[in-house]
């Protein structure tokens, strides 16, 4: 184990790296954001990210992030609960794009405990913020095994009833990091997606069969829509997400009904376009909005648990 300064925020606040190893794996977060910085295996990394605490407070893209209270969009900014409005912050468009000011990932997160190979971190935000009720305790623990498998298990709780989806917003490159992604290898068990429209917000659950999201055989990311996806499938419980590059194959599974599948179409800086791929587990996008969707809430009293691994294995 190791655990160093990374750098510090704007407001002075002190981040941390603690980088783990199990076998000839590894993995390191930061306490900002509770964000995966890296992940791999000998001297290589599959993981996009950034050079300073700066770059990660003033970036877009998320990259690596522990997203939440509610990860994806929420359309109009707005939500209605138990007869009450909900207002949020439109920060993508008029729409509210993973939580806005509230979201996890933009927050310094304390350590819990560390581990031989995984470590726990926790945060606690307060009633309103970002327009989401509720006091929120969450905690995440990134738990590395020798095959390779990088699991995080959530947890959260609230004081009210709050819309909940969770996720993480790494970039993975399976070429160690080079190039793009338009030559992986993708396989997506889903026999649905969530069709949007030109603001990425729902506007039908559709078969994916005759469409370019029909990832069910094997079929390289760039093959269809010059490799532009941002887009929500279907999973059924036990689904395996299978994506390989020229270094590494990466599997995914969840405990969520669903994942956002992101290309990156959007990076730019320090990362170009297409440079990774993101696999984020959790709720269809807008889905407070739409009761026919699996919506989850917290309740007070209740923990809501989810998780989602990664293994990833050498070629």
């Amino acid at each position: 184990m190791e655990r160093t300064v990374f750098g510090q925020t704007s407001d002075g606040r002190d981040v941390e790296r603690i980088e783990l190893r199990s076998g000839r794996y590894h993995f390191s977060v930061l306490t900002y954001g509770a964000t995966l910085y890296s992940f791999g295996y000998d001297d290589v990394n599959i993981v996009l990210n950034h050079a300073t605490v700066h770059d990660y407070e003033t970036m877009g893209g998320f990259l690596g992030a522990v997203v939440g209270p509610y990860a994806n969009r929420i359309a109009k900014a707005e939500f209605e609960m138990d007869g009450s409005v909900y207002h949020l912050e439109a920060n993508n468009g008029r729409n509210n794009l993973h939580s806005g000011s509230a979201c996890f990932g933009k927050m310094c997160w304390s350590v819990e405990g560390i581990g031989g190979s995984s470590v726990t971190l926790g945060l606690s935000t307060r009633d309103g913020l970002g327009g989401f009720p509720g006091d929120h305790e969450i905690m995440i623990t990134y738990s590395l095994t020798a095959d390779g498998t990088l699991t995080l298990s959530y947890s959260m709780t609230s004081t009210k009833k709050c819309p909940a989806a969770l996720t993480n917003h790494a970039y993975f490159n399976l070429n160690g990091g080079e190039g793009t992604v338009s030559d992986h290898i993708l396989t997506v068990p889903a026999e649905k997606f969530v069709d949007v429209d030109e603001e990425l917000i729902p506007v039908a659950v559709r078969s994916v069969e005759g469409t370019d999201f029909d990832f069910r055989k094997p079929m390289r990311v760039g093959a269809r829509r010059g490799g532009a996806y941002d887009n929500s499938f279907c999973l059924e419980k036990d689904s395996v997400l299978r994506a390989e590059g020229s270094k590494a194959i990466l599997e995914m599974r969840t405990s969520e009904p669903a994942v956002q599948i992101y290309t990156g179409t959007g990076l730019s800086g320090d990362h170009v376009p297409l440079a990774g791929i993101c696999f984020e587990s959790g709720r269809y996008p807008d889905s407070p909005n739409h009761p026919e969707y699996p919506r989850v809430f917290t309740e007070p009293g209740k923990t809501l648990t989810t998780a989602t691994s990664y293994t990833l294995k050498v070629k």
